[in-house]
């Protein structure tokens, strides 16, 4: 299974959040011996920018960063217009689900969009990488 997340920008809130389209699972991650590629790729209103950063979300209770040696880092392509990280998911050990903010800038010197972390107690809008 493929895991390519598109990347666009929700309009409709103030200031606007990095959408990524996780419909089909397509966040979720098979076990696999294998290393296996995640790549986000910026479309529809976000085609224009580029992604300039993308962390884990470190907030304790709620989520905690992936433990070292499951992910690569994030990688973004030198235009701005995608992003990949690999992921190991080979054992019970590696099985997760991990929130991430990824921001996006449509201009030079322009806002950097983010996507929506929020609490516990508010909406599920976050980003998650989840190895089943």
């Amino acid at each position: 299974m493929a895991n390519d997340l598109a990347v666009t920008l929700n309009e409709s809130t103030n200031p606007w959040l990095v959408d990524v389209d996780q419909k089909n699972n397509a966040n979720h991650v098979a076990r696999s011996n294998q290393t296996q590629t995640i790549t986000w790729q910026l479309n529809g209103n976000a085609a224009s920018g580029k992604i300039v950063s993308c962390n884990w979300v470190n907030n304790p209770p709620a989520t905690n960063p992936p433990p070292a040696g499951i992910f690569g880092p994030f990688v973004i392509a030198p235009n701005g217009k995608s992003m990949t990280i690999t992921d190991l998911n080979n054992s019970t050990s590696t099985t997760g689900d991990w929130i991430y903010q990824i921001s996006v800038q449509l201009v030079d010197n322009g806002p950097i969009y983010q996507s929506g972390y929020v609490s516990i107690t508010g909406t599920a809008t976050n980003p998650t990488i989840k190895n089943n």
